[in-house]
């Protein structure tokens, strides 16, 4: 039986995941890079994974690509200025890796707040996830900004469309459904554990241990798929 992977990425599935798994790297790497040089004040960052989410109209995966920040254990209100600011590099890192691809959206997460019960999630989760680079999957809560590719590639290309034009376009055109971009702070999706996308996950600094995602509610007592590798400092 084909998987889920094989049914969306076709007859190619090996090349397109290779290739998938290359865009992942080039954006993960460009990330830290970019997170790094602004100096930004987090503990961590990376781009997580790529889900497959259906197919195009001429058979192309179209994906979903996903970045990280960890905004800090001792964080319970996020600085939305920052969290923005980081939205902003995202979109900008993402976006090259990513040009020749079908992206329904981006999904850029932030993770936060005090580890409630991190002893007891460890011993639970330890053949899960390694020991470096896991602040980007041990957090409390987790929220999320959706941009669709318009808005990224306005946001590129167009000098006068700014960080601060790029929060009012998403915020204003946010609706109450989390699941559909535009969406300016919803609920984190761990696209690992639905039925309808499957994920790719590169050997990236970050990408391995994000089938752990779910772990970014640990409140919850949500655990997700297996991993190798956590994410670097930025």
């Amino acid at each position: 039986m084909l998987s889920l992977l094989e049914r969306l990425l076709g007859d190619e599935t090996a090349d397109e995941q290779v290739d998938l798994e290359s865009r992942q790297r080039d954006a993960d790497e460009a990330l830290h890079d970019a997170v790094e040089q602004a100096r930004f004040d987090i503990e961590d960052c990376g781009v997580t994974g790529v889900a497959v989410v259906n197919q195009g109209p001429d058979g192309e995966p179209v994906v979903v690509p996903s970045a990280r920040f960890s905004l800090g254990e001792d964080v319970e209100d996020p600085d939305m200025d920052l969290v923005w600011d980081l939205v902003a590099e995202a979109a900008d890192t993402l976006k090259t890796p990513f040009e020749d691809v079908f992206v329904r959206h981006y999904d850029i997460q932030f993770t936060f707040d005090d580890r409630t019960s991190q002893h007891d999630f460890r011993a639970s989760q330890n053949s899960l996830i390694s020991g470096d680079g896991d602040e980007l999957f041990e957090a409390k809560e987790c929220r999320r900004v959706l941009l669709t590719d318009e808005l990224v590639e306005r946001y590129v290309a167009d000098a006068d469309f700014g960080v601060l034009e790029l929060r009012e376009a998403v915020e204003t055109a946010d609706d109450v459904d989390d699941e559909i971009a535009p969406v300016a702070w919803g609920e984190c999706e761990d696209y690992s554990r639905t039925s309808n996308a499957a994920m790719v996950f590169a050997g990236t600094s970050a990408a391995a241990a994000a089938s752990a995602s779910a772990a970014s509610c640990v409140d919850a007592g949500v655990a997700a798929g297996a991993g190798a590798a956590g994410g670097g400092a930025c």
